[in-house]
């Protein structure tokens, strides 16, 4: 049996995909700072719980540092509050190299530097195996010198070999076999192996390893199959105003007289005769504006007609057309041209969409787009609602009984499984790490 130690544990993906079968693993320490996810760790893992040699830490820094916070531990005090384990894993923070964050990577003082906190752990126990993850950005181009090339020669500097190449997978990739779910949620894997005498660095990867055995096409995915509709309360349907901006979207895409929509953003308020560059513009929003224009004077006399339409059903005191719609909900991107290739063919009701900042999305219902922590969970047209904490457990791997014990509410829910590491993959870059 493996002995393994969760840092940065979440809510158990790790957990969940090391103790699983082929792996059959033991945790003999957890650390994890938020009190909600440790919450839910507790009430999934009770059997680790109650195992008097495990022990829920909630800071890696009262391990890695002294009491006074300032200093670091001793390594050989360190490695006696450490149990002996054979693999060290976690998903340390991603906020500095999100590109969603102001991408400060180690020079983020607080959670940046958490990996050299890993680094104290692994130099005091040296584990056979270190599986870490993080998001793809880690590795692209502001951090690929400064953050990625450094966690790459810190880990051989300790004695451990680990690819220089960056490892980037998504559920979406694996068969099902293999652990794999429908959702696009791609994740850097950091895969070492603790080195004996006279072996050389690898120059593969587990990336170069699923290439080998071939990925699963995306398009075999069916998210029928991870509907749970028993888990759904009415708080998941689709609002009255949400409805509305849907039907003067969809009437859009079918009066629109050509078969092949555009695959670039629709932004309504650009739909104009003459072009008004914004000062300043990048070449990007240039070009989409460009584009919009010659969008709208190709089908003038249709979109003019839309914009007509009081699409409030009469429900309101006053008419409610499309420039009355939040401007969010006035911009639109057509991502299933592939699935629906024709102007009859075409239906966002038998799609997912999301409602995000930057407009509304429609895309195949195959596989759905990466699950996050904010409101903008995937809606399932033709149910026009949106996946529940139970489908997005099912999508990031966890059994669907994961809340079952806890009294968290729906927005943690959501929050924590946006946040979490999908099991499958974890298992299965566990599986190829240790038959290594």
């Amino acid at each position: 049996m493996i002995r393994f130690v969760d840092l940065f544990a979440g809510i158990g993906g790790f957990h969940h995909a090391l103790k699983s079968a082929p792996l059959d693993g033991k945790c003999v320490m957890a650390v994890e700072i938020d009190p909600h996810c440790r919450a839910i760790y507790e009430a999934s893992h009770h059997d680790a719980i109650n195992d008097s040699e495990f022990n829920l830490v909630d800071d890696i820094r009262a391990l890695t540092r002294l009491p006074n916070g300032e200093s670091d531990r001793p390594l050989k005090d360190l490695a006696t509050l450490i149990p002996d384990h054979d693999v060290l894993c976690g998903g340390f923070p991603c906020q500095p190299f999100s590109k969603s964050g102001k991408q400060e990577g180690t020079e983020d003082e607080t959670r940046g530097t958490l990996f050299f906190d890993i680094m104290r752990i692994v130099k005091a126990k040296k584990p056979k195996y270190i599986i870490l993850e993080n998001v793809p950005n880690l590795a692209g181009p502001r951090h690929f010198d400064s953050t990625w090339l450094t966690i790459v020669k810190k880990l051989r500097r300790a004695g451990y070999l680990v690819s220089d190449r960056p490892a980037i997978l998504s559920p979406h990739e694996l068969p099902p076999e293999l652990g794999g779910t429908p959702q696009v949620r791609r994740r850097l894997f950091i895969l070492a192996r603790r080195k004996d005498a006279n072996e050389s660095q690898p120059e593969d990867n587990i990336r170069d390893y699923l290439d080998s055995i071939g990925t699963y096409e995306p398009e075999n995915w069916d998210i029928t199959s991870f509907l749970r509709p028993d888990s759904v309360t009415n708080r998941l349907t689709l609002r009255d105003d949400e409805r509305m901006w849907l039907r003067a979207w969809q009437y859009f895409i079918q009066m629109i007289d050509q078969d092949s929509l555009p695959g670039f953003p629709i932004w309504e308020p650009s739909l104009v005769q003459t072009l008004r560059k914004p000062d300043p513009c990048p070449a990007w929003k240039l070009e989409f504006l460009r584009k919009n224009r010659e969008f709208y004077i190709l089908h003038k006399q249709q979109i003019d007609h839309w914009r007509t339409i009081d699409w409030s059903d009469g429900k309101g005191s006053n008419p409610i057309t499309v420039r009355d719609f939040p401007e969010s909900r006035r911009k639109f991107e057509w991502q299933a041209r592939a699935f629906q290739p024709t102007r009859e063919t075409r239906d966002l009701y038998q799609l997912l969409i999301q409602m995000r900042p930057s407009g509304i999305r429609v895309k195949p219902p195959t596989y759905v787009p990466a699950l996050v922590a904010i409101s903008q969970t995937t809606i399932i047209g033709r149910e026009m609602r949106r996946l529940s904490p139970v489908e997005c457990a099912l999508l990031q791997g966890f059994p669907p009984s994961i809340f079952d014990k806890t009294n968290i509410d729906e927005s943690q829910m959501y929050k924590q499984l946006g946040n979490a590491v999908p099991v499958g993959l974890v298992r299965f870059c566990a599986e190829w790490l240790l038959g290594q």
